[in-house]
């Protein structure tokens, strides 16, 4: 069975243990009411929530990193971060309910307070056999390619497959052989490996080369650091395998559990958005057609996610034609092409609203990277491949990149923002940039 397919199934089979496990515990818990359960209107209202509770215990066991094959492959993690997930999710229900009006919830509070510690119970017997069980598929433990100087990189390698408990092998490799590999197998035959560059206080010429290699091909790329590298690299994340500290420099693997939930929260907030901005596009569309003539909006095509075209729309804040002479060419400060009302509703970031109904069709999300032209996307990424991987998410309204630049910022600075937030991605990321968006819109900072 090829790796890929045997980690999908061995993780399947864990959710729908778990969901098992949850459901036998509510059931279990519900038999202390069982003398009242006739006097429900009917069976399935209290079968909905019982159903409700465990899509949430299991959405907080995946948000816990329940699911991550390094903390299944270890006993102790495995039974800690499905019972933390556990634990917190079950206060939040039990609070919630709390401030419910009566009636409208079939499961009793004895239910939602009985259930979750009969399901802790069952966990740490589960799920301490599943890391001794889940152990034994290769697919579910950690692969590293290990670059740099020859002899300190073979060390290295040596040190974490010498560690039969830490579930890792790890192996010597130059830039040369993993080319040759990706040639043969593909761009993505090393998605699924880590790599780890060993640093060297002589800084070799080909680092950069290793690195960039690394972060397009590779899921996750460390840094073994000489004792100079710590004072660079202070607040980044540390982690250690086998013993050996490292430093998480790239990681491709984007899709937390926080993206599943991004799409629906997207939606929810484009509606409300384009409800609120009613009147103030009203304005801007009278105050457009009273000053220049042309149409109300511009759309223009843009590079979405994954490589796929679509229109993106906005009010038009140019004369009309503006590129008719020159060809695609950026907006600079103090542009002639841009008419009065255009450089207000840009320095307003007002010209973007539209771009909700692009976010309502799924083209965009309200934050992600800025989406680029494709003249421009192939010339960029003829000058830094690293561009290619802003198609990873779905490009966004509002960006990194918007909230600290400006319009006429250099593309290399937005890609080192877009890469920043792709490697960052998180709710609690996306709500700093919703926030600041809101200060730069209102205070018409950073655009000019």
């Amino acid at each position: 069975m090829p790796e890929a397919r045997e980690k999908r199934s061995v993780l399947i089979c864990c959710l729908l243990t778990d969901a098992l496990i949850l459901w036998a515990a509510f059931s279990a818990a519900s038999l202390t009411r069982i003398h009242t359960l006739t006097y429900l209107d009917s069976l399935w209202l209290l079968y909905r929530d019982q159903a409700v509770c465990i899509v949430l215990l299991l959405a907080a066991i995946l948000t816990a990193s329940g699911y991550n094959p390094v903390r299944l492959t270890d006993r102790f993690d495995s039974v800690y971060f499905a019972c933390l997930g556990i634990g917190v999710m079950a206060g939040l229900i039990f609070g919630a309910s709390r401030l419910m009006p009566e009636g409208i919830l079939a499961i009793s509070g004895r239910e939602l307070i009985l259930g979750p510690c009969l399901a802790v119970l069952a966990f740490t017997l589960w799920r301490y056999y599943l890391g001794t069980l889940s152990s034994r598929f290769s697919s579910l433990h950690r692969f590293f390619y290990v670059l740099g100087p020859e002899p300190q990189a073979r060390r290295v390698a040596e040190e974490i497959s010498a560690r039969p408990d830490v579930r890792a092998d790890a192996r010597y490799s130059s830039l040369e052989d993993l080319k040759r590999l990706v040639e043969t197998a593909g761009n993505t035959a090393l998605l699924n490996r880590g790599a780890i560059i060993v640093s060297s206080a002589g800084r070799s010429e080909n680092a950069p080369q290793l690195l960039e290699f690394c972060e397009y091909h590779c899921g996750r790329t460390f840094l073994y650091p000489t004792l100079s590298d710590l004072l660079f690299f202070r607040q980044s994340r540390l982690l250690a395998i086998a013993g050996v500290p490292l430093i998480e420099v790239a990681n491709r693997q984007v899709f937390s559990s926080y993206v599943y939930l991004k799409r629906g929260v997207d939606f929810a907030c484009a509606t409300a958005g384009l409800l609120l901005a009613c009147p103030i596009m009203l304005a801007t569309a009278m105050a457009i057609k009273v000053t220049s003539p042309g149409p109300l909006f511009y759309t223009q095509e843009r590079m979405g996610q994954h490589g796929r075209r679509f229109r993106l729309y906005k009010f038009r804040s140019m004369i009309v034609n503006a590129e008719a002479q020159t060809g695609p060419v950026w907006a600079a400060s103090n542009d002639a092409r841009i008419t009065p009302v255009g450089r207000f509703i840009r320095k307003h970031r007002i010209d973007e609203i539209p771009q909700l109904l692009n976010v309502l069709k799924g083209d965009m999300s309200l934050i992600g990277p800025r989406p680029e032209r494709p003249h421009f996307h192939e010339e960029f990424c003829q000058k830094w491949p690293l561009f290619e991987r802003r198609l990873a998410v779905r490009p966004g309204v509002t960006s990194l990149s918007h909230v600290l630049g400006s319009y006429d910022s250099e593309p290399e600075d937005r890609l080192r923002y877009d890469l920043m937030y792709i490697s960052s991605l998180s709710l609690v990321t996306d709500i700093k940039i919703l926030v600041a968006t809101v200060r730069v819109v209102l205070g018409a900072k950073g655009a000019q």
